[in-house]
């Protein structure tokens, strides 16, 4: 493990760093945002947590709904398919998504390892709902620090499950023409017909290769970077 130079912290309401209400009526579920950094010899590494937001139901619904291209279904719907034992996006083979192109069945299977027994519990009421993370570090070229890593670091910090698919939502909720160059209807592969990208979708989207630098170039991680540079 790398050694440690230094370490800062800031604590911001969302609109200081360009992400909040955004001028409608829609509830922001957070009152405050937390940024920190760690120098390390090689690079500096940056979280975002959001300490107080633990999203579940229809408030993660209603987050979905503002980052996806086509809105999000009510959680019953998301509950619906997030609960069958092979597919959790239905198809007429299951299975069939693993082959998918373009790293769409990677992102696939990701998800379907990794995070969605949590989604169902937060749809669900069951769980303990989930905090958006966002984990990265600069450098020659920014990347995104693994969703284990930010949901470790993000432990302390955090009520609900440390989720890094809400952590970059939060960097289209803050710049929604981040996307505008991404197609917002796919395949999950096989025959499966193109669908829509909806809330439902939106985990595999968002952890599509192709559009990882498009998010890692977000004006808001530099605008992050800046403030707690600046502290």
């Amino acid at each position: 493990m790398a050694s440690t130079t230094g370490s800062r912290q800031r604590r911001l309401h969302p609109a200081e760093i360009g992400i909040g209400n955004g001028g409608d009526d829609r509830k922001w579920p957070t009152d405050e945002v937390v940024l920190t950094s760690v120098a390390t010899a090689q690079t500096t590494r940056y979280l975002l947590t959001l300490p107080e937001a633990v999203l579940e139901r229809d408030d993660l619904t209603d987050f979905l709904a503002r980052v996806a291209p086509f809105g999000c279904p009510p959680p019953h719907s998301l509950i619906r398919a997030y609960s069958l034992p092979d597919s959790p996006f239905p198809s007429i083979l299951l299975k069939e998504h693993e082959g998918a192109a373009e790293g769409v069945g990677d992102a696939y299977l990701r998800f379907l390892a990794g995070a969605r027994q949590h989604w169902l519990g937060a749809l669900q009421g069951t769980g303990p709902g989930l905090s958006p993370v966002l984990a990265w570090e600069s450098g020659p070229a920014r990347q995104f620090l693994a969703r284990e890593s930010a949901a470790r670091d993000a432990e302390l910090d955090a009520r609900g499950v440390a989720d890094d698919y809400l952590g970059r939502g939060l960097l289209l909720l803050g710049d929604p023409t981040l996307a505008a160059a991404w197609p917002t209807m796919m395949s999950l592969g096989g025959v499966t017909k193109i669908r829509k990208i909806t809330g439902r979708e939106f985990p595999v989207w968002v952890d599509l290769p192709a559009h990882q630098p498009a998010l890692l170039a977000s004006p808001l991680l530099a605008r992050m970077e800046r403030l707690l540079d600046e502290s």
